[in-house]
């Protein structure tokens, strides 16, 4: 009986040792996930220059020397 609660591999150590494990498991889940993705998207960049040219013009705000960006902002709603 008192191996139950003073040894280190009590039942409560091993529950959150279970827990721990479960969720380092969906976070490794998550992560091959999310390089699955990149993966994907990296090779689409990488094989359509106008793609690459979207997602500068998307994400990194890049432009032409011809042209001129302009950036409207809008102001959250605020309800009363």
């Amino acid at each position: 009986m008192l191996m139950l609660f003073l040894d280190r591999n009590n039942l409560i150590s091993q529950y959150e040792l279970k827990r721990e494990l479960h969720g380092l498991r969906e976070e490794l889940q998550f992560y091959r996930d999310q390089s699955r993705k990149d993966s994907i998207e990296l090779s689409r960049l990488l094989g359509d220059s106008l793609e690459l040219e979207r997602l500068g013009r998307e994400k990194y705000m890049m432009k032409r020397d011809s042209e001129d960006i302009y950036i409207i902002v809008r102001k959250p709603v605020i309800k009363k």
